[in-house]
């Protein structure tokens, strides 16, 4: 999953660069108006940065999603991480509390049909707005209060 592994990213930006990406892509492979839904695949325990997957859930998957990961963790045989990704010993990430109250599910409602230029503008405005504040999600401040943007015509799938 693109934004999850040991590069240390936000799994939650993550998803929004490839959908974004997506979107913005889809038009130049000549289907027509409509983009290709995006295909994005969500599990607990990958080879990179066990765990960090599961923020991308609203808080009671991801909560549900972090303790699969603990509670059945990959064998030290199938994965290689440095020292320092461990957490004191453990692949998976710790931090249930961590979760955000939305997730996935609530941005892709939220903006679905709506402009890649709508989302982008948002996230450049409750995130800039947030400044170096990480008390909460990335989904959290940018579900916080939405305003729409006169955007683009290249749509969200």
């Amino acid at each position: 999953p693109f934004g999850s592994g040991l590069w240390w990213g936000d799994s939650q930006l993550g998803f929004l660069a490839v959908w974004l990406g997506h979107a913005l892509a889809a038009p130049t492979w000549g289907e027509g108006v409509a983009p290709f839904p995006v295909d994005y695949y969500l599990y607990s325990a990958f080879t990179e940065n066990p765990g960090n997957q599961c923020y991308v859930h609203a808080k009671a998957g991801c909560e549900a999603c972090i303790t699969r990961c603990m509670t059945n963790p990959l064998p030290d045989t199938a994965y290689w991480m440095p020292s320092e990704a461990f957490f004191s010993k453990l692949s998976c990430v710790p931090y249930p509390h961590e979760c955000g109250e939305n997730g996935i599910e609530e941005v892709v409602k939220a903006f679905k049909g709506r402009t890649a230029n709508d989302l982008w503008s948002e996230v450049e405005r409750r995130l800039g707005s947030a400044g170096r504040d990480t008390s909460h999600t990335v989904f959290d401040v940018l579900l916080g209060s939405r305003k729409a943007a006169a955007g683009a015509d290249v749509l969200l799938p």
